[in-house]
């Protein structure tokens, strides 16, 4: 494994609302959240990105968006996964669109890896379209920009990590553990 992804980690749910700390109970609907960790709380055994769930009454009525603040990525609707089911992704193209927007000012290796992949994958989804491809320094960078978004779309300039093939296998994995039914 590269350099970049030692010590990848991104966390999963753990079936307790982040605010106040109660089971969440399979079948209830609950909003989970995508999130950077504390500033100074990054150490390897640390997850790159966190996922926190929240009852959805408890979300609605502290609103823990707001003290999360900044580190808030995206977040999303969904319901306690019952644990014996198969799991199925809760997310749709458009918060995808939106987070890989987000993880744009990043400046660690692993989250832009993370971002690199995120982008393969709407490439791959054609929500995503390559517009250029050039070489800055020893980089390679994409630029991408959302498909249907006209003209005056922004375009995202993606650096390739060089990331080996297992390297992005594993990325699309953790990827798809924190965004679907943890089943």
């Amino acid at each position: 494994m590269s350099t970049i992804l030692k010590g990848l980690v991104i966390g999963r749910s753990t079936g307790r609302c982040a605010e106040s700390g109660a089971a969440l109970e399979v079948g209830s609907p609950c909003v989970a959240a995508l999130v950077r960790p504390l500033i100074g709380d990054e150490r390897p055994d640390r997850p790159v990105l966190e996922r926190l769930d929240f009852d959805l009454g408890v979300w609605e009525s502290t609103d823990p968006a707001q003290k999360i603040g900044e580190r808030l990525l995206c977040w999303w609707r969904t319901e306690v996964p019952d644990p014996s089911s198969k799991r199925q992704m809760f997310v749709d193209d458009d918060t995808l669109v939106d987070l890989f927007e987000r993880l744009a000012a990043e400046s660690d290796p692993a989250r832009q890896a993370f971002r690199f992949v995120l982008g393969l994958i709407l490439l791959r989804r054609r929500k995503l379209r390559m517009v250029d491809r050039r070489r800055e320094g020893d980089d390679e960078v994409w630029v991408l920009k959302r498909v249907g978004g006209g003209d005056d779309a922004p375009l995202w300039p993606v650096v390739d990590p060089r990331l080996s093939e297992e390297d992005a296998d594993a990325i699309a994995e953790q990827l798809s553990t924190i965004l679907a039914d943890e089943g």
